[in-house]
């Protein structure tokens, strides 16, 4: 797995650190049963970004990696873990037939298997974090009942036109709770005696980190280029209607839109609805939204001393807005 997409010429900081993680998932998803362990590595093998796995090694390293290296590889794969379990069981009830360019996990081992395969990894994940100290165990305990939250609010809201307001609550559950979590249990891994200051600005910057990278994953489901490999229109098949949508209803005036967008679209009806939206700036504004957060958290890490590892950090940052899959 290449991180130089993700952290561009700074992957050669984090690329043996991130092999090590590499090594503790695939030991720690084995198991005796072996559909438990062809399954843990088909997911790990499925590859990913492993953005969260990398901001918790570059916080723990940025605040002086005092804690043990191998406590914070441990929670680097703990993160991940977690969020290959939460994409176990998204695959399923999105009805996703793939993940990165290989069949999802339900469909190849049937819905009931997969759910079971994620609820395996939940608990493998809370057993590694065990031995761990409270405040690292209740931050990541309490972002996990979040991004359950975040899912469950957004099935309630299937089919309906969510407010702004809602649509906020729903990214910052299922997606930035988990990276604001990686970004504060990397830190006080490398520096346990933070400042309660300081922590809360790195958790800030956390989780507008998260919500920006859900924004912009949001926006490729609208607008991305399908040849890159990233699919359209899925959330809106499965009844997900994200701010591009309750823009363009709010904005359109028209009160058979919310009617046409609780269907599937055709072809025909996508492209007119994109045209729509590039006619309404909607685009540009989403994309202005989320840089303007990715903006802040820098600004709230201000006080982090210029280095190397600080330029890795905000280049990772830059590439939550830039990337096109």
């Amino acid at each position: 797995m290449s991180t130089k997409p993700l952290l561009a010429a700074g992957a050669a900081y984090l690329q043996e650190d991130l092999q090590e993680v590499e090594r503790v998932l695939a030991q720690r998803l084995d198991s005796s049963v072996p559909v438990v362990s062809d399954l843990g590595r088909y997911l790990v093998e499925s590859g990913g970004k492993r953005f969260r796995p990398a901001l918790v090694l570059l916080f723990y390293k940025l605040l002086g990696g005092e804690g043990a290296y191998q406590d914070a590889v441990e929670l680097a794969a703990v993160v991940e873990m977690i969020h290959l379990a939460t994409l176990a069981h998204d695959d399923v009830l999105d009805e996703a037939p793939e993940r990165r360019g290989r069949a999802s996990l339900w469909k190849l081992s049937g819905s009931q298997i997969a759910v079971l395969e994620g609820d395996f990894i939940f608990s493998r994940a809370f057993r590694l974090l065990n031995p761990q100290p409270f405040p690292i165990r209740e931050r990541i305990i309490e972002a996990v009942e979040e991004v359950l939250e975040g899912e469950l609010l957004q099935e309630s809201l299937r089919g309906r036109l969510p407010t702004e307001e809602q649509y906020d609550r729903v990214i910052a559950g299922k997606t930035g709770a988990l990276i604001r979590a990686a970004c504060a249990v990397g830190a006080l891994c490398g520096d346990p005696d933070l400042p309660e200051e300081r922590l809360s600005s790195i958790e800030r910057a956390g989780l507008l980190l998260g919500t920006a990278y859900q924004m912009i994953d949001d926006l490729l489901d609208v607008f991305g280029d399908e040849a890159l490999g990233k699919p359209r229109g899925i959330d809106q098949r499965g009844g997900w209607l994200t701010w591009p949508y309750i823009r363009l209803v709010e904005r359109s005036g028209d009160p058979r839109l919310l009617e046409l967008l609780r269907r599937p679209l055709d072809g025909e009806q996508r492209r007119e609805l994109l045209v729509r939206m590039e006619r309404l700036g909607i685009r540009e504004e989403f994309a202005a939204r989320a840089r303007r957060r990715i903006e802040e958290a820098k600004g709230r890490l201000g006080w982090l001393a210029d280095s190397p590892l600080k330029a890795v950090l905000f280049q990772g940052f830059d590439f939550v807005i830039e990337r096109d899959r």
